[in-house]
């Protein structure tokens, strides 16, 4: 009995201690949605585990799609059509979460009025231009918020 309360005494003294949990819940506090627009060649840089909803949106996928089912096309209009009506499913199939990702990105993008890229959206709000950095950007905006 003594030796399973010593156990958890130090789990949870061990839990408390550690400097990386409360440390970035405590930075991270008051996020609660990051949105970064991006075109597909700009590395951005995404945290894997985060305790706010983040989303990537590659607001140029559909020109990337596009180029990528020209390339595969027969030269005569006619082979290409039939070629087009042949795959088309497992083009949709293929590509459909991409064109997805990138119309909800660009309608996103214009609702939020953004003018260049990259942007990072924190609380459907704060606009921050030219970084790629998820972290970078929720630490600037964390700085401005404690400003205020």
């Amino acid at each position: 009995m003594m030796r399973a309360l010593a156990c958890s005494w130090i789990v949870a003294a061990a839990t408390l201690l550690s400097p990386t949990a409360p440390a970035f819940a405590q930075a991270q506090a008051g996020v609660t949605t990051v949105e970064v627009f991006a075109n597909s060649a700009t590395h951005v840089r995404a945290l894997p585990q985060t305790p706010y909803l983040q989303r990537v949106y590659r607001v140029d996928a559909m020109a990337a799609i596009s180029l990528q089912l020209s390339v595969r096309l027969p030269g005569d209009e006619a082979q290409a059509r039939a070629y087009m009506l042949q795959a088309e499913a497992q083009i949709r199939k293929r590509y459909k979460d991409q064109i997805l990702n990138a119309a909800h990105g660009m309608s996103l993008a214009i609702h939020y009025r953004l003018d260049r890229l990259p942007a990072i959206v924190i609380n459907r709000s704060a606009v921050i231009y030219g970084v790629a950095d998820v972290e970078q950007a929720v630490a600037l905006y964390q700085q401005s918020r404690g400003r205020r």
